[in-house]
């Protein structure tokens, strides 16, 4: 029984059983597990424990008062139109448009940029509750057919459908268990490669996404209309290597295809092409005999990644990190495999984070300076500097354009701005850039606001960390704010300036500041930047973490019990790592599907794909780097720690989805059991006052796909909890 500040009741936890007897060796070293049983996500027991926790926390929920208030705010500011960049294939533009309250947003199409645009494919008129969403489309080059992969409750797991576009009859194709992939037509319209996994033991009984299967030997396959999934063409797969990971994607020309293998989340790959217009029998052939497409090995390693932009015939452009953390551009001929050359080289300190091959002979490239965007356009042959494009402070999403395209569409966001789709036409001498869309967000004035940027000295005082500061104007540094930390720090992943409807009614009406630390770990400053927060420097990530939040104490924006941290999935990891080392350190955490059980995650979906930057406890070192800081294996009374120094846990939130096959729930379930026992339950009067409880998402899953109400709701939950947590109070 623990008594809970700010809460007017007890909070009675529920008391999970555990189990001593499940032990495990690493090394020499006895590692107990006695929540192993929350591993199994179809037993009883675990069902019961899940719904005695959305019990215990729709109890704290209810109390957190400004909720409602929350939800109906972030309601109004959502119902606003919104758009993506349009894409143009054969004489059609396609686009996805969401009026604001839609579930999940609806492709359109239009047979010029002035023409009616009319409704292609609406996901929400296929599931009553909104969780049927689009992962991925793809159309054919003459724009007679539309591929599109559809994903249920939140899985990663999809089933591709193909539609006549003219007539909007959906045939009879359908590919079930394609999972990451993408989905390329060959330029005679007639079929598409994809990949796909075996289809799993349970086949179609399943409820995809609720397994936790390891996901092993992807397989690459051709599909032609009109035929059974069973009669596709088998184009590669290599059963010596089953963590290998293939995607296709065929030249503009229509004469390659180009695949690319992956093992793990490292940015490096192997490259192999396919001469299409040399296949004797084309692809027909193939269906009259075994035997894999006769694929050319060009890169047959994994030393680097390389990621074609364009090519002329043999004469391929690849942007790559071959010798350059900052990445290049470079070029080969397929005829002479061995002679590479430079077309733009490595900058100093910006990294080149796109190529766009565009209006013939040039391309878009983007570079990431300091974390924010910045636009050239370059010559396609020698890469010369031809254009700055001008864009605010803030994150270019999206470059929709073909080579043959003059005009480009750019889609842009930032803190401030909710959305923007920019129209660049490339014929005229200097490149116009004009608005095509915007979203609009009636009641939203920009000129609130303030956003800066600092840099932060790492604990090591050798690396500079940049957090951006977003708050309402001219606020006082006198330590009185709440203020929301956000982190992610892995996977060569870059987080940038971007517009959120919670996080801004959070500034207005809570008077919070908001933060984004970008952390090593991530793709900020190109690999080394990466590299310095993975496998055994995985540690800089918390240790960079932390340095911020103390900044923002020291520098005068909140203090220790008005500092909440957030993080999604590897930014789970880091919350749960941070609040661990430095409980004393933060008011609040919010830790969404995060990986949490650092010794057994690559036993589970695709977790073993993460072992490049985490690492694997089956190898004696590193299980020593992972044992330090997985958060399941380091959660410790603060108190017992520091008798002199009374402290507690931060009010934490453990945020997870029952069909999230990512990161899938086991990891904070069994966080959470194992923090309730430490913490709360196996004392009779637990100085952890501060409640620790989880948020079990129905029908969702790693985030991608989540209907626009969950998105409310989940936000007003979080914020509320925060809110009530911190003693933010409402400002009208």
């Amino acid at each position: 029984m623990a008594s809970l500040s700010g809460i007017d009741e007890s909070l009675q936890y529920p008391v999970a059983r555990r189990d001593e007897s499940i032990v495990d060796d690493y090394h020499g070293v006895k590692i107990v597990d006695p929540y192993r049983w929350l591993e199994d996500p179809d037993a009883e027991e675990v069902k019961d424990f899940v719904q005695k926790q959305v019990e215990l926390t729709d109890s704290v929920l209810k109390n957190c008062d400004v909720r409602d208030k929350l939800r109906e705010k972030i309601t109004k500011l959502f119902d606003s139109p919104r758009y993506d960049a349009p894409f143009k294939r054969g004489n059609k533009y396609f686009y996805f448009h969401n009026t604001g309250l839609q579930p999940q947003s609806v492709l359109y199409v239009q047979d010029s940029l002035d023409a009616k645009a009319k409704v292609l494919l609406d996901p929400n008129t296929l599931s009553d509750d909104g969780t049927a969403a689009l992962i991925t489309v793809s159309v054919s080059e003459d724009a007679k057919y539309l591929a599109y992969a559809l994903s249920y409750s939140g899985s990663d797991w999809a089933t591709i459908k193909l539609m006549r576009i003219e007539d909007q009859i959906v045939e009879a194709d359908a590919l079930p268990w394609f999972k990451f992939s993408s989905i390329a037509w060959t330029h005679d319209s007639k079929g598409f490669f994809y990949s796909r996994y075996p289809a799993p033991k349970e086949g179609k009984d399943m409820d995809a996404g609720t397994e936790t299967d390891s996901n092993l030997y992807h397989e690459f396959y051709y599909h032609f209309l009109g035929t059974k999934q069973s009669e596709d063409i088998l184009c590669w797969k290599d059963p010596e290597h089953p963590k290998y990971i293939f995607s296709g994607h065929v030249t503009e020309d229509g004469q390659y295809l180009v695949m690319c293998i992956e093992e793990n989340c490292d940015p490096v790959n192997k490259v192999y092409y396919c001469d299409l217009s040399a296949l004797p029998e084309g692809l027909e052939g193939f269906k009259k005999r075994d035997g894999l497409l006769p694929f050319v090995k060009l890169i047959d390693g994994f030393d680097a990644q390389y990621e074609v932009i364009a090519n002329d015939d043999t004469v391929f452009t690849f942007r790559t990190n071959k010798d350059a953390p900052k990445y290049k551009i470079i070029r080969v001929d397929l005829k002479e495999p061995n002679d590479w050359f430079e077309v733009i080289p490595e900058a100093e300190r910006d990294v080149l984070e796109s190529a766009t091959a565009v209006n013939l002979n040039q391309m878009i490239v983007s570079y990431l300076s300091d974390v924010k965007y910045v636009l050239q356009i370059r010559d396609l042959k020698n890469g010369s500097l031809l254009h700055q494009l001008p864009i605010d402070i803030g994150s270019v999403n999206a470059i929709s354009a073909r080579r043959e395209d003059s005009v480009v569409f750019i889609s842009f966001t930032s803190f401030l701005t909710p959305g923007i789709v920019y129209q660049c036409n490339l014929k005229t001498e200097t490149p116009e850039m004009k608005i095509f869309r915007e979203t609009i967000i009636p009641g939203f004035d920009r000129s609130e606001f303030h956003v800066h940027q600092d840099f932060v000295p790492s604990k090591d005082g050798s690396t500079k960390i940049p957090m951006f500061i977003v708050s309402k104007k001219n606020i006082k540094l006198d330590g009185s704010h709440p203020c929301l930390l956000y982190g992610y720090g892995g996977f060569n992943i870059s987080v940038t300036p971007s517009f959120s409807v919670g996080r801004t009614i959070l500034m207005r009406h809570l008077g919070a500041v908001f933060c984004i630390a970008n952390i090593r770990g991530g793709g900020e400053y190109g690999e080394e930047w990466h590299k310095g927060g993975a496998l055994a420097k995985k540690q800089n990530c918390f240790d960079d973490f932390i340095s911020a939040s103390e900044y923002l104490i020291s520098a005068g924006y909140t203090q220790s019990r008005k500092l909440c941290i957030e993080g999604w999935s590897n930014g789970g990891l880091l919350v749960g790592a941070c609040i661990n080392q430095r409980p004393d350190l933060f008011g609040c955490a919010l830790a969404h599907v995060g990986v949490m059980d650092m010794l057994r995650y690559h036993k589970f979906t695709i977790g073993h794909a993460w072992v490049s930057d985490f690492g694997c406890s089956e190898e004696e070192e590193e299980f020593y780097w992972l044992i330090k800081y997985s958060p399941l294996h380091n959660v410790r009374r603060p108190w017992e720690q520091n008798p002199d120094k009374p402290s507690q846990y931060p009010s934490t939130l453990l945020l997870t989805a029952d069909h999230d096959d990512r990161v899938v729930p086991l990891h904070s379930l069994k966080l959470l059991a194992t923090m309730q026992y430490v913490l709360c339950t196996s004392l009779e009067n637990s100085p952890q006052t501060n409640p620790i409880i989880g948020r079990i998402e129905r029908k969702a899953g790693h985030g991608a796909g989540l209907p626009t109400q969950k998105m409310i709701d989940e936000a007003a939950d979080r914020y509320g909890f925060m809110a009530k947590m911190l003693g933010a109070s409402w400002i009208e």
